[in-house]
């Protein structure tokens, strides 16, 4: 696997540090500094290693943003995303690559309209302009998984009036009004983290995270152990035309590389109910394993329903 990382600079103007770059033989587009690690190098060594050579600029290295995972030329790759800040030199192209022709701040507006040699950057990359922060958490191309915002309440909605997917989430005979979505996805007090998953920045499920102990894990059974991270999730894609795509599957591989690289989780459950086979199979396929049987364990159209105690552990 190809290793890199890219540094994400933004000056008090709202503006993204940017570079224009390109094989001799290629059309030139924009991207932000980055580029692969050397032999035993860190991510943050190789970021800001990386500016130095692509800008002239010294930079510190600061919060880890998120990372970027997929294929590109027949190759899997893994980019980490860092907020970097300058601390000196002055603009120049140094590469010794030979490969970068420019080095331009830009807008939010002016980002919008470039040729980028990521075009699944351009929604980060215009939010971060804007408002120096991101709401994404990783992302799996072509799946990205992001905070929850107030605007995707109506998104919510939508989905969870559908009848195709209210038999395998809440129940067709619970369909949610707005007052439901704000009491069940936007309560302050919930310690949930809750998160929309999109496809090429379109959004397409849902899924929170969330910390299982006390209680939760005297329903379940499951052994209190000195110091374990174990995590509970609750998840849907609420678009049908994304089913039986294997985007379940790609996006519940992502959450746990997450939860463990992130989090440090050591154990994640889940509790599918017991006919949900498809449920059930993307969830084997993920790496879960089912665990023990749970009669009557969730009310759904009218009857309690037998679900699975699934659970995956991280491998030392």
């Amino acid at each position: 696997m190809w290793r890199g990382a890219a540094a994400v600079i933004r000056n008090n103007n709202h503006q993204m540090l940017m570079i224009l770059q390109g094989r001799p033989e290629e059309e030139k587009k924009w991207s932000v500094p980055a580029g692969g690690l050397e032999e035993e190098e860190a991510y943050e060594d190789c970021c800001a290693r990386e500016v130095w050579e692509e800008t002239g600029y010294r930079v510190q290295v600061g919060a880890y943003l998120h990372e970027k995972r997929g294929v590109s030329r027949g190759y899997p790759y893994l980019v980490k995303f860092y907020e970097a800040e300058i601390t000196g030199g002055t603009p120049v192209i140094q590469d010794p690559d030979g490969l970068i022709y420019d080095i331009r701040w830009m807008t939010a507006q002016e980002i919008r309209e470039l040729p980028l040699t990521y075009p699944e950057d351009r929604a980060f990359l215009m939010e971060y302009a804007l408002r120096g922060e991101t709401p994404i958490l990783f992302r799996s191309n072509p799946l990205t998984v992001r905070q929850l915002q107030d605007t995707d309440a109506p998104l919510l909605q939508r989905w969870l009036n559908d009848p195709e997917l209210l038999r395998y989430y809440e129940g067709r005979d619970r369909p949610y009004t707005m007052e439901m979505i704000q009491a069940d996805f936007y309560d302050q007090d919930d310690p949930a983290a809750k998160c929309i998953l999109e496809h090429s920045g379109k959004p397409i499920g849902y899924v929170q995270y969330y910390t299982v102990d006390g209680d939760e894990r005297a329903e379940y059974g499951l052994e209190e152990q000195a110091g374990e991270r174990c995590f509970g999730m609750d998840q849907f894609i609420g678009e049908p035309a994304y089913w039986n795509q294997g985007v379940g599957e790609q996006w519940m591989r992502g959450m746990l590389r997450f939860l463990a690289e992130e989090h440090g989780a050591e154990r994640v459950v889940m509790d599918p109910q017991a006919w949900n086979e498809r449920a059930l199979a993307c969830y084997g396929k993920s790496g879960f394993r089912k665990v023990k049987l749970l009669p009557a364990h969730e009310w759904h159209e009218g009857a309690l329903r037998d679900c699975w105690l699934m659970e995956w552990r991280r491998e030392e």
